[in-house]
Parts: structure tokens; sequence; C-alpha cells
């Protein structure tokens, strides 16, 4: 190959690896600093967060919130891992939180899914994380800066994960 077509040719791949780096570089900047999306639920209020309290189920192991003070939530999400964050905004005060367990992604093989109670009382300005301890079998409440448990509550029920849902307790 001749002088000058190798520069060329070595000069267009450095410009294609530059680009490529800046185009990675840039899609994780825009990534890495997105506030979690608030979902508020009952009425709570978004516009003050020292007057609420925040559920995350982004952990290892992770619960999955279905219902809070015995109603079922209107939207179920699933947490998408790395890229999308969200908390569930609550009133402070007293309330029963209907958790289940995460099922795995491979759907062909039967699976249960495990649901939980938990009792709690949430404190105003304080955002929480959902966990699932499996030994012993329990869901556990933890505050999102201190790792410290806050709440833990029973397994109710193992439906399996295509034959119904759980059976929660009745009011």
């Amino acid at each position: 190959m001749s002088e000058p077509i190798l520069n060329g040719h070595r000069a267009a791949t450095r410009a294609l690896l530059r680009s490529g780096l800046v185009l990675a570089a840039a899609g994780l900047v825009g990534c890495a600093h997105s506030p979690p999306t608030l979902i508020p639920v009952l009425g709570a209020p978004l516009d003050d967060p020292t007057r609420v309290a925040r559920l995350n189920e982004r952990t290892n192991n992770p619960l999955l919130l279905r219902g809070v003070d015995r109603q079922p939530l209107e939207t179920l999400r699933i947490p998408a891992a790395g890229w999308k964050d969200y908390d569930y905004v609550l009133t402070d005060g007293k309330h029963t939180l209907w958790v289940i367990s995460m099922p795995a992604g491979y759907p062909p093989i039967p699976q249960r899914i495990r649901c939980y109670v938990i009792e709690v009382e949430l404190a105003a300005g304080m955002r929480y994380l959902l966990k699932e301890a499996l030994h012993p079998r329990q869901a556990l409440l933890l505050r999102a800066d201190t790792g410290e448990q806050v709440a833990a509550g029973p397994l109710i029920d193992e439906p399996w994960v295509f034959s119904r849902t759980c059976r929660w307790p009745p009011p």
C-alpha cells in the first residue's frame, strides 16, 4: 500500500475510534446523573421531599411493591437493571406494604413467587430499600442511607408464577 493511502486509512480509523469513544462517554455521563423518577402512591405530594417517605426496589434480592394499605398499586413496575431508577412516594406514618419476590428472567422453568406483608411506620424525609432475606425467608425494609433494618415482614403465600397472584390477608 502506498504511504498516502496508508496514512489516510490510519487517520480515518483514529477519527472513527474517537467518535465512538465520545458517543460512549456521553451516554454514560447522561445516564449516571439522572435522578430517580418519583411515583406518588395514594395521593402523596411530590412538591416537598421532607414531608414524604420514598421506597426503592433496586437492591440485590429485590422485592416489588404491589400494594399499600391493602390497596393494589395502579401501576406495576419492574426495576430495569442499571439504566432506570424510580422511587415510590408515600406519606409518612403507619403503612401496610404488600411486596413480592422478583421472578427470575427465564420463564420456561416453573417458579414460585414469594408474597410478604410488612407493617411499618415510615418517617418523613427518609428513603428506604425493599430487600428479600432468604434465610429465614422474610421481607426487609432498610434505610437507604445506613442499610439499617427498619421493619421485616413474614412470608404469607408462595404461588406458582403463572397460576395466580398472591392471596393477601383480609383487612
